[in-house]
């Protein structure tokens, strides 16, 4: 079949993408922002998994009952939370439902917004859907602020991800038709004091007003929460980068739904429209059930971490917890672990352990030594270290990193050094590759390390 093509106002520049789902009719998307779900390239706001794991990122593992033997049963049982998130909202100091009369009662819980990802489309707390009376006399949409259990810094990348339970389509029930996102979207607003709060800009290009279940094409969307699939077994968050609010740090997140008629207005002033049904009965609202935006769970990246407080000490046995300890039994202890970003309970591959190779320019070769580092972690000093005999008391060391700083040479030595994101997903760079680079002399031996120490708790 020949996809359907639309038409929306293009920003200054703009890239097309063509999304292909099994079973599905494939749909042009036109915007240049990022798809529904799994589009890590995206330089605006590539989605991030919920969960990751063998079964697949972003393929959440959900409980789906038990097996004949009353043993329980999980959709993708061989993922985890991505490991990626640091925090998490811890409670809810504001709720307010727009239209409780057509909410269901168990989607107006706010506790279902608080702690890890579940990925199940319907754990979220609704904030309603006003319909075009209420929007037309200026009532207040549904709002939510949860605070979060630690604050969230402005670091490399994305800081924070919200995760709504957007769908794709199935149906062409008008808009983007099979293959958009049924997605009701809300601003978001981020604080340092719980009192005072910035909105991040949002962009969006859908041209025209949507059917109650309507679809929207996600490329016309930036940082609008709900723009990303999070229900039926997909979970992707939609990422925000506290650089776009000029924020050092937040502790509070707010999310104000956007009534879809096209009334609330984007950074330039364009109407912001998602499923929405204008005509009325009675009370009805625009959708109702889980009417409006549906927070589903915010999670918190650029949180700062030591080793007694990392999340992945919670998977292992009590007795497995040390410094010391290996217990997934890959040679790597867990203070290495955590400051290489691998997991402690699973063996991970070679490839995010320190390297070193000799990378050659024309008639010039350097030794070139890599390693990962997180910038979250406060309590590590990262050293790298050169010795021509590997002695012990032969090291020096030439370039150090502490609390998560950059890494930077020490004086009188002229190593070349960066550092990128090492994360496969464009915009989340908190975990970075560095590189160490020195001249390799002809028929010299050199040797690199890391030493890892740690601060005193």
């Amino acid at each position: 079949m020949t996809p359907t093509t639309h038409t929306h106002r293009p920003p200054t520049s703009w890239i097309a993408t063509v999304l292909f789902l099994p079973g599905i009719l494939p749909l042009l998307m036109a915007g240049p922002y990022s798809a529904a779900l799994n589009d890590p390239t995206n330089p605006f706001d590539a989605p991030v998994p919920g969960f990751i794991g063998p079964n697949g990122a972003g393929k959440a593992r959900i409980y789906s009952g038990v097996d004949g033997g009353g043993n329980p049963v999980y959709q993708n049982p061989s993922n985890y939370v991505n490991p990626l998130f640091f925090g998490w909202a811890a409670s809810v100091t504001d709720y307010y439902c727009s239209d409780p009369a057509n909410t269901t009662p168990s989607f107006t819980d706010s506790f279902l917004a608080l702690g890890q990802v579940t990925g199940d489309n319907f754990d979220v707390v609704s904030l309603g859907d006003l319909n075009a009376s209420r929007v037309a006399a200026g009532d207040p949409p549904g709002t939510i602020t949860v605070e979060l259990d630690r604050p969230i810094r402005n670091l490399s990348g994305a800081d924070l991800v919200i995760f709504e339970n957007g769908h794709l389509a199935q149906s062409n029930l008008g808009g983007a038709g099979i293959g958009g996102v049924f997605a009701e979207l809300a601003y978001v607003e981020v604080s340092a004091d719980g009192s005072n709060f910035v909105r991040f800009p949002a962009t969006s290009l859908t041209a025209a007003g949507l059917s109650i279940y309507g679809s929207i094409d996600p490329t016309g969307i930036h940082q609008l929460a709900g723009k990303h699939v999070n229900g039926y077994g997909d979970s992707w968050g939609t990422p925000f980068d506290l650089d776009a609010v000029g924020l050092a740090r937040i502790t509070h997140v707010r999310l104000v739904d956007i009534p879809g008629d096209g009334t609330s207005l984007d950074r330039h002033g364009n109407p912001i429209y998602d499923p929405w049904y204008p005509y009325f009965s009675g009370t009805q609202a625009g959708t109702y059930g889980s009417g409006g935006f549906d927070l589903e769970a915010v999670a918190g990246i650029s949180v700062d971490m030591t080793f007694y407080e990392w999340p992945q000490l919670e998977s292992l046995d009590p007795g497995q917890r040390g410094t010391g300890d290996d217990p997934d039994g890959d040679g790597v202890h867990n203070l290495l672990e955590y400051a290489f970003a691998r997991l402690p309970g699973l063996a991970d591959t070679p490839d995010s352990l320190p390297s070193c190779q000799v990378v050659t320019n024309g008639a010039v070769s350097d030794l070139e030594f890599r390693f990962r580092r997180d910038e979250r972690l406060t309590d590590l000093t990262y050293e790298v270290q050169v010795s021509e005999t590997m002695a012990g008391g032969a090291w020096t060391t030439i370039a150090s990193s502490s609390a998560g700083a950059p890494l930077t040479a020490i004086p009188g030595n002229t190593p070349q050094i960066t550092e990128t994101a090492a994360s496969q997903i464009t915009g989340v760079g908190v975990v970075r590759e560095v590189k160490v680079r020195e001249p390799l002399s002809t028929g010299a031996k050199r040797f690199f390390r890391v030493k890892i120490s740690q601060s005193t708790p």
